[in-house]
Protein backbone atom coordinates (compact mmCIF):
# COMPACT_ATOMS: atom_id res chain seq x y z
CA UNK A 1 0.00 0.00 0.00
CA UNK A 2 1.21 3.21 -0.78
CA UNK A 3 2.29 5.60 1.95
CA UNK A 4 1.90 8.74 -0.25
CA UNK A 5 -1.08 9.94 -2.49
CA UNK A 6 -1.46 13.04 -5.19
CA UNK A 7 -4.30 14.51 -6.34
CA UNK A 8 -4.07 16.39 -9.23
CA UNK A 9 -5.05 16.41 -13.11
CA UNK A 10 -2.82 15.38 -15.75
CA UNK A 11 -0.72 17.88 -16.22
CA UNK A 12 3.77 18.87 -16.54
CA UNK A 13 3.49 19.64 -12.75
CA UNK A 14 2.08 16.46 -11.95
CA UNK A 15 4.14 14.11 -14.26
CA UNK A 16 7.16 15.93 -12.74
CA UNK A 17 5.72 14.29 -8.84
CA UNK A 18 5.42 11.30 -10.22
CA UNK A 19 9.12 11.23 -12.08
CA UNK A 20 10.30 12.59 -8.96
CA UNK A 21 8.81 10.07 -6.64
CA UNK A 22 10.04 6.88 -8.93
CA UNK A 23 13.63 8.12 -9.28
CA UNK A 24 14.02 7.77 -5.44
CA UNK A 25 11.83 4.27 -5.66
CA UNK A 26 8.95 5.85 -3.54
CA UNK A 27 5.40 4.48 -3.95
CA UNK A 28 2.81 6.88 -4.90
CA UNK A 29 -0.79 6.54 -5.60
CA UNK A 30 -2.14 9.01 -8.50
CA UNK A 31 -5.78 9.69 -8.28
CA UNK A 32 -7.29 12.23 -11.11
CA UNK A 33 -10.55 13.26 -8.83
CA UNK A 34 -11.33 14.58 -5.26
CA UNK A 35 -12.55 11.16 -3.27
CA UNK A 36 -15.74 10.92 -1.41
CA UNK A 37 -15.98 11.60 2.17
CA UNK A 38 -15.80 7.77 2.56
CA UNK A 39 -12.88 7.27 0.70
CA UNK A 40 -10.67 8.88 2.50
CA UNK A 41 -7.27 7.12 2.39
CA UNK A 42 -5.33 6.46 5.99
CA UNK A 43 -1.85 7.47 4.21
CA UNK A 44 1.32 9.33 5.86
CA UNK A 45 1.20 11.94 3.10
CA UNK A 46 -1.30 13.59 1.16
CA UNK A 47 -0.01 16.18 -2.12
CA UNK A 48 -2.82 18.38 -2.89
CA UNK A 49 -2.96 20.51 -6.46
CA UNK A 50 -5.29 23.21 -5.45
CA UNK A 51 -5.49 24.80 -9.44
CA UNK A 52 -7.39 20.77 -10.38
CA UNK A 53 -10.39 21.19 -7.94
CA UNK A 54 -10.93 24.72 -7.21
CA UNK A 55 -14.54 24.05 -6.11
CA UNK A 56 -14.42 21.46 -3.77
CA UNK A 57 -10.69 22.38 -2.14
CA UNK A 58 -12.05 23.52 1.25
CA UNK A 59 -14.71 20.88 1.55
CA UNK A 60 -12.14 18.28 0.68
CA UNK A 61 -9.19 19.62 2.66
CA UNK A 62 -11.64 19.88 5.55
CA UNK A 63 -12.56 16.03 5.10
CA UNK A 64 -8.65 15.20 5.13
CA UNK A 65 -8.59 16.97 8.42
CA UNK A 66 -11.77 15.11 9.88
CA UNK A 67 -11.05 11.81 8.62
CA UNK A 68 -7.48 11.60 9.12
CA UNK A 69 -6.29 14.12 11.37
CA UNK A 70 -2.51 12.16 11.44
CA UNK A 71 -2.01 12.52 8.05
CA UNK A 72 0.42 15.52 6.39
CA UNK A 73 -1.16 17.43 3.82
CA UNK A 74 1.13 19.26 1.19
CA UNK A 75 -0.81 22.03 -1.14
CA UNK A 76 0.60 22.98 -4.28
CA UNK A 77 -0.85 25.83 -7.00
CA UNK A 78 1.07 28.51 -9.50
CA UNK A 79 -0.31 31.06 -7.20
CA UNK A 80 -1.24 29.69 -3.76
CA UNK A 81 -1.94 33.08 -2.59
CA UNK A 82 -5.29 33.12 -5.06
CA UNK A 83 -6.98 30.47 -2.30
CA UNK A 84 -6.47 32.70 0.78
CA UNK A 85 -9.84 31.62 2.19
CA UNK A 86 -8.42 28.41 2.69
CA UNK A 87 -7.53 27.96 6.32
CA UNK A 88 -3.72 27.09 6.82
CA UNK A 89 -5.03 24.58 9.74
CA UNK A 90 -6.26 22.39 7.13
CA UNK A 91 -2.85 21.67 5.79
CA UNK A 92 0.72 21.36 6.78
CA UNK A 93 2.75 22.66 3.90
CA UNK A 94 1.78 25.35 1.09
CA UNK A 95 3.96 25.47 -1.99
CA UNK A 96 3.97 27.47 -5.02
CA UNK A 97 4.36 25.22 -8.69
CA UNK A 98 8.25 26.54 -8.51
CA UNK A 99 8.96 26.45 -5.35
CA UNK A 100 7.02 22.69 -5.44
CA UNK A 101 10.02 21.81 -8.62
CA UNK A 102 13.43 23.67 -6.55
CA UNK A 103 12.48 22.13 -2.80
CA UNK A 104 9.37 18.91 -3.25
CA UNK A 105 12.48 16.45 -2.07
CA UNK A 106 14.00 18.65 0.94
CA UNK A 107 9.47 19.71 1.81
CA UNK A 108 9.07 16.12 1.54
CA UNK A 109 11.72 14.87 4.44
CA UNK A 110 10.47 17.93 6.58
CA UNK A 111 6.90 16.31 6.18
CA UNK A 112 8.50 12.67 6.95
CA UNK A 113 10.27 14.22 10.47
CA UNK A 114 6.71 15.50 11.32
CA UNK A 115 5.16 12.57 10.63
CA UNK A 116 7.70 10.60 12.74
CA UNK A 117 7.36 13.02 15.57
CA UNK A 118 3.77 12.79 15.53
CA UNK A 119 4.35 8.59 15.66
CA UNK A 120 6.65 9.10 18.70
CA UNK A 121 4.50 11.35 20.62
CA UNK A 122 1.34 8.82 20.48
CA UNK A 123 3.28 6.36 21.61
CA UNK A 124 4.76 8.39 24.26
CA UNK A 125 1.29 9.50 25.04
CA UNK A 126 0.01 6.11 25.28
CA UNK A 127 1.89 5.79 28.31
CA UNK A 128 -0.12 8.52 29.96
CA UNK A 129 -2.58 6.41 30.88
CA UNK A 130 -6.19 7.98 32.91
CA UNK A 131 -9.01 9.92 32.16
CA UNK A 132 -9.08 11.84 35.32
CA UNK A 133 -9.15 15.46 35.14
CA UNK A 134 -5.61 15.47 36.41
CA UNK A 135 -4.61 13.90 33.86
CA UNK A 136 -6.58 15.20 31.09
CA UNK A 137 -5.14 18.12 31.87
CA UNK A 138 -1.44 16.71 31.92
CA UNK A 139 -1.66 15.57 28.41
CA UNK A 140 -3.19 19.19 27.15
CA UNK A 141 0.31 20.50 29.30
CA UNK A 142 2.57 18.36 27.99
CA UNK A 143 0.99 18.87 24.19
CA UNK A 144 1.88 22.44 24.75
CA UNK A 145 5.52 21.52 26.41
CA UNK A 146 6.45 19.54 22.90
CA UNK A 147 6.36 22.49 20.65
CA UNK A 148 8.29 25.44 22.60
CA UNK A 149 12.17 24.82 23.34
CA UNK A 150 11.96 26.50 27.07
CA UNK A 151 12.86 24.53 29.83
CA UNK A 152 10.43 22.46 31.40
CA UNK A 153 10.23 21.40 35.51
CA UNK A 154 8.66 18.71 36.26
CA UNK A 155 7.44 18.20 39.75
CA UNK A 156 5.49 15.69 41.63
CA UNK A 157 5.80 12.78 44.47
CA UNK A 158 8.42 9.86 44.01
CA UNK A 159 6.88 7.26 41.21
CA UNK A 160 4.22 9.18 39.91
CA UNK A 161 6.17 8.82 35.83
CA UNK A 162 8.47 11.83 36.06
CA UNK A 163 10.01 10.60 33.45
CA UNK A 164 7.74 9.05 31.65
CA UNK A 165 6.42 13.18 31.06
CA UNK A 166 9.91 14.34 30.14
CA UNK A 167 10.26 11.29 27.25
CA UNK A 168 7.06 12.55 25.89
CA UNK A 169 8.14 16.27 25.82
CA UNK A 170 11.32 15.15 24.33
CA UNK A 171 10.23 13.24 21.91
CA UNK A 172 10.76 15.36 19.13
CA UNK A 173 14.86 14.80 19.38
CA UNK A 174 17.25 11.92 18.68
CA UNK A 175 19.04 12.26 21.44
CA UNK A 176 17.42 12.16 25.22
CA UNK A 177 20.22 11.36 28.00
CA UNK A 178 19.28 11.27 31.49
CA UNK A 179 21.31 12.39 34.33
CA UNK A 180 20.27 11.47 37.77
CA UNK A 181 21.68 14.11 39.96
CA UNK A 182 21.46 12.34 43.31
CA UNK A 183 23.78 9.36 42.13
CA UNK A 184 26.66 11.57 41.47
CA UNK A 185 29.42 12.52 43.85
CA UNK A 186 29.32 16.19 44.86
CA UNK A 187 32.90 16.46 43.34
CA UNK A 188 31.90 15.00 39.47
CA UNK A 189 29.64 17.05 39.02
CA UNK A 190 31.16 19.79 37.10
CA UNK A 191 33.04 16.70 35.20
CA UNK A 192 29.80 14.86 34.79
CA UNK A 193 27.93 17.43 33.36
CA UNK A 194 30.40 19.30 31.27
CA UNK A 195 33.60 17.45 30.58
CA UNK A 196 37.10 18.02 31.49
CA UNK A 197 40.36 18.62 29.58
CA UNK A 198 43.62 16.22 29.99
CA UNK A 199 45.10 17.14 33.20
CA UNK A 200 42.62 19.22 35.06
CA UNK A 201 42.52 17.20 37.99
CA UNK A 202 44.48 14.59 39.35
CA UNK A 203 43.42 11.33 37.23
CA UNK A 204 42.21 13.05 34.66
CA UNK A 205 44.33 11.82 31.76
CA UNK A 206 42.77 11.79 28.98
CA UNK A 207 39.86 14.98 27.83
CA UNK A 208 35.81 14.00 28.41
CA UNK A 209 33.10 15.41 26.66
CA UNK A 210 30.49 15.83 29.75
CA UNK A 211 26.71 14.59 29.04
CA UNK A 212 25.44 18.05 28.04
CA UNK A 213 27.55 18.08 25.23
CA UNK A 214 26.20 14.29 23.93
CA UNK A 215 23.15 16.18 24.53
CA UNK A 216 23.71 18.90 21.93
CA UNK A 217 20.62 19.00 19.58
CA UNK A 218 18.72 17.06 21.73
CA UNK A 219 17.48 16.95 25.65
CA UNK A 220 18.85 16.48 28.25
CA UNK A 221 16.97 15.13 31.64
CA UNK A 222 17.78 15.97 34.82
CA UNK A 223 16.48 14.08 37.20
CA UNK A 224 15.97 15.34 41.02
CA UNK A 225 17.35 18.13 40.05
CA UNK A 226 16.71 19.11 43.89
CA UNK A 227 19.70 16.93 44.85
CA UNK A 228 22.09 19.20 42.57
CA UNK A 229 24.74 20.86 45.03
CA UNK A 230 24.63 24.65 44.89
CA UNK A 231 28.07 24.88 43.35
CA UNK A 232 26.43 22.27 39.96
CA UNK A 233 23.48 25.09 40.23
CA UNK A 234 25.22 28.13 39.84
CA UNK A 235 26.91 26.36 36.63
CA UNK A 236 24.08 25.40 35.29
CA UNK A 237 22.44 28.70 35.85
CA UNK A 238 25.13 30.15 33.22
CA UNK A 239 24.13 27.52 30.78
CA UNK A 240 20.36 28.03 30.96
CA UNK A 241 21.58 32.32 30.45
CA UNK A 242 24.52 32.09 27.72
CA UNK A 243 23.69 28.40 25.94
CA UNK A 244 27.23 27.97 26.69
CA UNK A 245 29.52 25.18 28.02
CA UNK A 246 33.07 25.39 30.04
CA UNK A 247 35.15 21.98 30.07
CA UNK A 248 36.80 21.46 33.52
CA UNK A 249 40.35 23.10 32.79
CA UNK A 250 39.41 24.32 29.59
CA UNK A 251 40.36 27.98 28.45
CA UNK A 252 37.23 28.66 25.99
CA UNK A 253 33.69 28.19 26.58
CA UNK A 254 31.92 25.31 23.56
CA UNK A 255 28.02 27.01 22.48
CA UNK A 256 25.42 24.17 22.71
CA UNK A 257 21.96 23.63 22.23
CA UNK A 258 19.93 21.10 24.57
CA UNK A 259 16.18 21.29 25.47
CA UNK A 260 16.55 21.49 28.95
CA UNK A 261 14.01 19.26 31.20
CA UNK A 262 14.39 18.68 34.90
CA UNK A 263 12.25 16.58 37.66
CA UNK A 264 12.51 17.10 41.49
CA UNK A 265 10.27 15.18 44.21
CA UNK A 266 11.29 18.17 46.51
CA UNK A 267 9.20 21.04 46.82
CA UNK A 268 11.61 23.71 45.88
CA UNK A 269 10.07 26.38 47.11
CA UNK A 270 10.86 25.21 50.42
CA UNK A 271 14.46 24.22 49.36
CA UNK A 272 14.89 27.99 48.91
CA UNK A 273 13.47 29.30 52.05
CA UNK A 274 16.03 27.33 53.54
CA UNK A 275 18.59 28.33 50.99
CA UNK A 276 19.70 24.67 49.49
CA UNK A 277 18.48 25.98 45.78
CA UNK A 278 18.70 28.49 44.40
CA UNK A 279 15.80 31.11 43.60
CA UNK A 280 17.03 32.81 40.13
CA UNK A 281 17.51 28.92 39.24
CA UNK A 282 14.17 28.00 39.98
CA UNK A 283 12.61 30.64 37.55
CA UNK A 284 15.17 29.79 34.51
CA UNK A 285 13.89 26.19 35.00
CA UNK A 286 10.14 27.09 35.31
CA UNK A 287 9.62 28.46 32.28
CA UNK A 288 6.95 24.99 31.66
CA UNK A 289 6.09 23.59 34.52
CA UNK A 290 4.08 20.35 35.14
CA UNK A 291 2.59 19.00 37.97
CA UNK A 292 1.81 15.42 38.36
CA UNK A 293 -0.68 14.89 41.30
CA UNK A 294 -0.55 11.36 43.20
CA UNK A 295 -2.10 8.59 42.61
CA UNK A 296 -4.54 8.77 45.99
CA UNK A 297 -5.49 11.91 44.40
CA UNK A 298 -6.97 10.88 41.41
CA UNK A 299 -8.28 7.18 42.30
CA UNK A 300 -10.32 7.24 38.81
CA UNK A 301 -7.10 6.32 36.96
CA UNK A 302 -6.07 3.29 38.88
CA UNK A 303 -8.69 0.97 36.73
CA UNK A 304 -6.78 1.79 33.43
CA UNK A 305 -3.56 1.90 35.22
CA UNK A 306 -4.00 -1.79 36.65
CA UNK A 307 -5.47 -2.64 33.01
CA UNK A 308 -3.04 -1.08 31.27
CA UNK A 309 -0.49 -3.15 33.61
CA UNK A 310 -1.57 -6.29 33.25
CA UNK A 311 -1.89 -6.18 29.55
CA UNK A 312 1.66 -5.18 29.87
CA UNK A 313 3.21 -8.35 32.11
CA UNK A 314 0.50 -10.99 31.02
CA UNK A 315 2.74 -13.67 29.50
CA UNK A 316 1.33 -14.91 25.69
CA UNK A 317 -1.36 -16.85 25.63
CA UNK A 318 -2.28 -15.97 28.96
CA UNK A 319 -5.11 -13.69 30.20
CA UNK A 320 -5.68 -11.81 33.06
CA UNK A 321 -8.87 -9.80 33.92
CA UNK A 322 -9.30 -7.93 37.38
CA UNK A 323 -12.46 -8.44 39.84
CA UNK A 324 -14.93 -5.38 41.00
CA UNK A 325 -13.51 -6.50 44.60
CA UNK A 326 -10.26 -6.71 43.54
CA UNK A 327 -10.57 -3.08 42.31
CA UNK A 328 -12.11 -2.07 45.56
CA UNK A 329 -9.26 -3.47 47.07
CA UNK A 330 -6.93 -1.04 44.93
CA UNK A 331 -9.02 2.27 45.12
CA UNK A 332 -8.71 1.86 48.55
CA UNK A 333 -5.14 1.87 49.03
CA UNK A 334 -3.34 5.64 49.21
CA UNK A 335 -0.32 4.02 47.46
CA UNK A 336 2.40 6.16 48.69
CA UNK A 337 4.93 4.99 46.12
CA UNK A 338 2.72 5.81 43.82
CA UNK A 339 2.17 4.37 40.40
CA UNK A 340 5.13 2.51 40.14
CA UNK A 341 3.89 0.61 43.55
CA UNK A 342 0.80 -0.30 41.70
CA UNK A 343 3.04 -1.34 38.67
CA UNK A 344 4.49 -3.70 41.04
CA UNK A 345 1.60 -4.77 43.06
CA UNK A 346 0.09 -6.49 40.05
CA UNK A 347 3.33 -7.84 38.32
CA UNK A 348 3.64 -9.33 41.53
CA UNK A 349 -0.01 -10.88 41.46
CA UNK A 350 0.60 -12.46 37.72
CA UNK A 351 3.64 -13.73 38.86
CA UNK A 352 2.05 -15.74 41.80
CA UNK A 353 -1.62 -16.19 39.92
CA UNK A 354 -2.70 -18.87 37.50
CA UNK A 355 -4.52 -16.91 34.30
CA UNK A 356 -7.95 -16.15 34.81
CA UNK A 357 -9.46 -13.03 37.24
CA UNK A 358 -7.56 -11.48 39.92
CA UNK A 359 -9.09 -11.79 43.50
CA UNK A 360 -8.70 -9.66 45.95
CA UNK A 361 -6.73 -12.39 48.16
CA UNK A 362 -4.37 -12.29 44.91
CA UNK A 363 -3.80 -8.49 45.46
CA UNK A 364 -0.94 -7.95 48.04
CA UNK A 365 -0.78 -4.62 49.00
CA UNK A 366 1.87 -2.38 51.39
CA UNK A 367 2.67 -4.30 54.08
CA UNK A 368 -0.23 -7.23 53.58
CA UNK A 369 2.94 -9.48 52.89
CA UNK A 370 4.13 -9.16 55.71
CA UNK A 371 0.98 -9.25 57.60
CA UNK A 372 0.53 -12.39 56.47
CA UNK A 373 3.66 -13.86 57.37
CA UNK A 374 3.45 -12.59 60.53
CA UNK A 375 -0.04 -13.80 61.37
CA UNK A 376 1.72 -17.27 60.41
CA UNK A 377 4.09 -16.37 62.79
CA UNK A 378 1.74 -15.80 65.09
CA UNK A 379 -0.57 -19.08 65.04
CA UNK A 380 2.82 -21.13 65.01
CA UNK A 381 3.97 -19.12 68.21
CA UNK A 382 0.09 -19.72 69.55
CA UNK A 383 0.64 -23.66 69.11
CA UNK A 384 4.19 -23.61 70.82
CA UNK A 385 3.05 -21.46 73.82
CA UNK A 386 -0.93 -21.52 75.05
CA UNK A 387 0.47 -17.79 77.27
CA UNK A 388 1.70 -16.39 73.85
CA UNK A 389 4.47 -14.74 76.38
CA UNK A 390 7.20 -15.68 74.14
CA UNK A 391 5.68 -14.61 70.90
CA UNK A 392 4.58 -11.06 73.29
CA UNK A 393 7.85 -10.85 74.44
CA UNK A 394 9.48 -10.40 70.66
CA UNK A 395 6.82 -8.04 69.63
CA UNK A 396 8.28 -5.43 72.40
CA UNK A 397 11.68 -6.10 71.91
CA UNK A 398 10.58 -5.42 67.64
CA UNK A 399 8.57 -2.32 68.51
CA UNK A 400 11.41 -1.17 70.51
CA UNK A 401 14.26 -1.71 67.95
CA UNK A 402 11.68 0.29 65.31
CA UNK A 403 11.87 3.57 68.09
CA UNK A 404 15.49 3.07 68.44
CA UNK A 405 15.94 3.19 64.70
CA UNK A 406 13.07 5.95 64.21
CA UNK A 407 15.09 8.21 66.69
CA UNK A 408 18.19 7.70 65.44
CA UNK A 409 17.46 8.39 61.87
CA UNK A 410 15.55 11.28 62.88
CA UNK A 411 18.63 13.11 64.89
CA UNK A 412 20.98 12.13 61.98
CA UNK A 413 18.62 14.15 59.50
CA UNK A 414 18.74 17.15 61.89
CA UNK A 415 22.18 17.20 62.16
CA UNK A 416 22.71 17.67 58.56
CA UNK A 417 20.13 20.72 58.68
CA UNK A 418 17.40 18.62 57.42
CA UNK A 419 18.90 17.48 54.14
CA UNK A 420 18.23 13.43 53.39
CA UNK A 421 21.29 13.76 50.92
CA UNK A 422 23.69 14.23 52.86
CA UNK A 423 22.27 12.28 55.78
CA UNK A 424 22.69 9.27 53.47
CA UNK A 425 25.97 9.84 52.40
CA UNK A 426 27.61 10.11 56.14
CA UNK A 427 25.53 6.54 56.54
CA UNK A 428 26.50 5.23 53.63
CA UNK A 429 23.33 4.81 51.46
CA UNK A 430 21.59 5.46 48.89
CA UNK A 431 19.37 8.87 49.05
CA UNK A 432 16.49 7.17 47.73
CA UNK A 433 16.84 4.00 50.44
CA UNK A 434 16.79 6.48 52.81
CA UNK A 435 13.37 7.66 51.91
CA UNK A 436 12.14 4.51 51.77
CA UNK A 437 13.18 3.33 54.93
CA UNK A 438 11.92 6.66 56.69
CA UNK A 439 8.92 5.97 54.72
CA UNK A 440 8.44 2.20 56.15
CA UNK A 441 8.65 3.77 59.75
CA UNK A 442 6.12 6.69 59.24
CA UNK A 443 8.43 9.25 59.68
CA UNK A 444 7.13 12.56 57.64
CA UNK A 445 10.17 14.33 56.21
CA UNK A 446 8.48 18.14 56.38
CA UNK A 447 7.94 17.26 60.33
CA UNK A 448 11.49 16.76 61.17
CA UNK A 449 12.71 19.87 58.78
CA UNK A 450 9.56 22.14 60.72
CA UNK A 451 11.69 21.81 64.25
Amino acid sequence: MATISLYAKENATSSFIQDVFSSVDYQLDFFHDAPAANAIPQVALIIWDLDSFPESNLETLTTFREKSPDTLILVYAENPERFSEISNKLYDSVLSVESLKLHLMSRIAKLKEIHNARKIFRERMSHLVGKSPAMQNLRKTVERAIVHTGPVLIQGETGVGKELIAQAVACVYDKFVTVNCSAIPDNLFESELFGHTRGAFTGAQNERIGLFEAADGGAIFLDEIGDMPLHAQVKLLRVLQSKEIRPLGANKTKHIDVRIIAATNRDLQQEIAEKRFREDLYYRLNVIPVQISPLRERKEDIEDLANYFIRTYQTAGENYSLSSEALIKLQEYDWPGNIRELENVIQRALCFTSAGTLRPEDIQIGDSTAKASSKQATSAATEQSSTGKELSDYENFRQMQLEQERKFLIQKIRECNGSVREAAQKLGLFRTALYNRLNHLGVDIKEITRY
